[in-house]
């Protein structure tokens, strides 16, 4: 649908929107909306913290099941390697962000996009953010199997303003979402088996290798010379005597068996 702000149909979506604040199916309301001028095939809405991600609202389809798991695996542990999580950890801000703007060098060539993004999220991805206090940022995460166009990109930057301030005033009505950490996440778990094996700055370099950022993008986050970024990436693999990316994935993100069955 053509999009203007001027037109009646845009200012009826909002004040149905307004009314839908303290009802359970505001955020699908939300996604139609949104739907009406982008191609949205899955979404979900979380909290970024610093110690963890919480859900807050998921879509209901017919491979509950499946989505379920991924979203499972995305909260133990792979949320560590999103850039979405990683970008907005390093600059908590609300706003509206755009895959394309945030992702990493290699972010295509990475494990978690094979093994999580291709499969949940597809081909692209954009979020609005809005900042709750000093830790805590509420996302709405829109994914599709096409790319978005410019134009649509444009499109949604210009309703930020609306869609940041409806998130906001839905939070009034959120129950506290739980928190589960009874379930060690395999990230922590294999650094606590590792125990004085892995340095912190080692533990930094690899999740950032994992994560998809080159050598040079890794030594600016972090204030070090790419060469000292090699002589890291030389040390975890040698301590944990494995030759490839796809290794380092499988040691630290790949749940044990029977560790993510439903009970």
């Amino acid at each position: 649908m053509p999009f203007d702000l001027q037109s009646l149909a845009w200012h009826r979506s909002i004040g149905k929107l307004i009314m839908q604040l303290d009802r359970p199916a505001f955020w699908s309301s939300l996604v139609r909306v949104l739907n009406e001028y982008v191609q949205i095939d899955n979404w979900v809405v979380l909290i970024f913290t610093n110690q963890q991600v919480e859900v807050v609202s998921l879509p209901e389809v017919a491979d509950a099941e499946e989505v379920n798991a991924f979203i499972h695996r995305y909260v133990k542990g792979l949320y560590l390697l999103d850039p979405f999580y990683i970008a907005n950890r390093e600059n908590p801000q609300s706003g509206f962000f755009h895959l394309l703007d945030i992702a990493p060098e290699y972010f295509l060539e990475t494990e978690y996009y094979h093994q999580y993004f291709a499969h949940y999220i597809s081909a692209d991805e954009a979020q609005y953010n809005v900042q709750l206090d000093a830790d805590r940022t509420l996302c709405i995460s829109i994914g599709s199997k096409a790319r978005f166009s410019q134009e649509q990109i444009t499109i949604l930057d210009l309703i930020k303003p609306w869609v940041t301030a409806l998130m906001h005033q839905r939070m009034a009505f959120e129950v506290d979402v739980e928190k589960d950490l009874s379930e060690t996440p395999p990230w922590q778990e294999t650094l606590t088996q590792l125990g004085a094996q892995i340095t912190t700055r080692e533990s930094d370099v690899l999740r950032l290798l994992l994560s998809g950022f080159s050598n040079k993008e890794i030594a600016g986050k972090l204030s070090l010379s790419a060469e000292t970024v090699k002589v890291h990436r030389r040390n975890i693999y040698a301590k944990l005597n494995i030759k490839s990316q796809s290794e380092l994935f499988a040691r630290f993100f790949v749940p044990k068996p029977d560790v993510f069955c439903s009970s």
